[in-house]
């Protein structure tokens, strides 16, 4: 058989297109898997229970078209299996970003026995007509009305899930692809198959485009994955409240730069905000975190380039610069003096530069005592760490 034999074969490209979309949702479904065990959201396993769907109505479609099943109830069967998962998928995918509420239940359950309900009816139905009589009206036999309303259904869906859940997506653009890819596939099927439309191109299009459908939402998917996965990384290194850099990852950056770094390249910088407590228990903890984000802010944008903010905890903030060329001392104040303008508190400030042999730990400790000693001398001030 040479190309132009398989291009105008269409048992052949039905079944190239069952098999290539099988391959896609495997590598779907496992990465479905794989979120369900680190996270037991129920996008990841409504998402699974419709790639599995997916899975077998492609099987059915593959064995069918190489005429391994016999029966007229197969179309209809996987119609069934179809519009469930098609319903299913789409709004797992929106899941994926969104929690479900009241409403989109609503909307799902509402769609789905709308589909089920024809699809099943036309299952039926096939079961007691005579084989010969099923057939399309371009043919002159006896229209399949329930078969053609399954795939304008599907052909319905596509343009509603366009518009309820692409807007809303973050891949919004890809998202609206994967549809337009899902609804001409489909439309191309619907004239073939319903109305009897003999066109290579439109066995062509019911074949490849579903094909790119599931290439789309493969790349949706991946994507989603990845964002996760810097959600979760992001989250496991810095402070819920502030966004900065916790203990544990920013004294690892600072040993990092240290090691690089010559005599006196590293200058770290501990803050501590003055009456934090009070301000605490006169203003409520809602104003205390409002003064914590604003002198985190600072300390952020003051260092931005230079060096690394982060957060010890309470109203403990740090810093360090990893330039020789930077005067650290000169940082702290712009940072003090900043706090004390922008804000309503004022903070004492503490810097010590690297020496040889000094750690991390070593290195925050004598920022931290320097900046005890602004505490000590009056507060709002900076002070540098003098080597006993």
């Amino acid at each position: 058989m040479d190309v132009q034999d398989f291009w105008n074969n269409r048992e052949l490209l039905l079944a190239s297109s069952s098999a290539a979309s099988a391959v896609i949702i495997g590598l779907m479904m496992f990465m479905a898997y794989r979120l369900i065990a680190g996270n037991r959201s129920s996008a990841f396993r409504l998402l699974l229970l419709a790639l599995s769907l997916l899975a077998v109505y492609h099987g059915l479609s593959l064995a069918d078209a190489l005429g391994a099943l016999e029966g007229r109830t197969v179309p209809q069967l996987s119609g069934v299996l179809y519009i469930a998962a098609f319903i299913a998928l789409n709004f797992a995918f929106f899941e994926l970003y969104y929690r479900k509420r009241a409403r989109t239940r609503a909307w799902f359950y509402g769609l789905l026995a709308v589909g089920v309900t024809i699809a099943v009816c036309n299952l039926l139905s096939a079961t007691g007509v005579p084989a010969a009589e099923i057939g399309a009206v371009g043919t002159g036999e006896r229209a399949n009305l329930l078969l053609a309303l399954e795939d304008g259904y599907v052909l319905v869906l596509s343009g509603l899930f366009a518009m309820m859940f692409a807007p809303h997506l973050r891949q919004r653009a890809r998202y609206a692809v994967s549809l337009c890819f899902a609804f001409f596939g489909q439309l191309a099927a619907f004239l073939t198959r319903d109305f009897g439309v003999v066109s290579p191109v439109f066995d062509l299009m019911a074949a490849i485009l579903p094909v790119f459908y599931y290439i789309v939402l493969f790349m949706i998917l991946f994507e989603r994955v990845v964002e996760l996965m810097q959600t979760a990384y992001r989250s496991s290194i810095t402070d819920g409240l502030t966004d900065l850099y916790n203990r544990r990852f920013f004294n690892a950056r600072l040993e990092k730069s240290l090691e690089q770094a010559g005599q006196g390249a590293v200058g770290a910088i501990f803050c501590d905000i003055d009456d934090f407590k009070k301000l605490n228990d006169t203003k409520g903890h809602q104003a205390a975190d409002i003064v914590l984000k604003q002198a985190a802010a600072i300390l952020r944008d003051e260092t931005e380039g230079i060096g690394l903010a982060g957060r010890y905890g309470g109203e403990e903030l740090v810093a360090f610069v990893h330039s020789a060329s930077l005067d650290a001392p000169a940082v702290a104040e712009r940072i003090r003096a900043r706090i004390a303008k922008e804000t309503i508190v004022t903070v004492s400030v503490g810097c010590a530069l690297s020496m040889p042999g000094v750690k991390a730990e070593q290195l925050m400790k004598n920022a931290d005592e320097a900046m005890y000693r602004s505490k000590r001398s009056g507060k709002n001030r900076v002070t540098l760490y003098d080597q006993p």
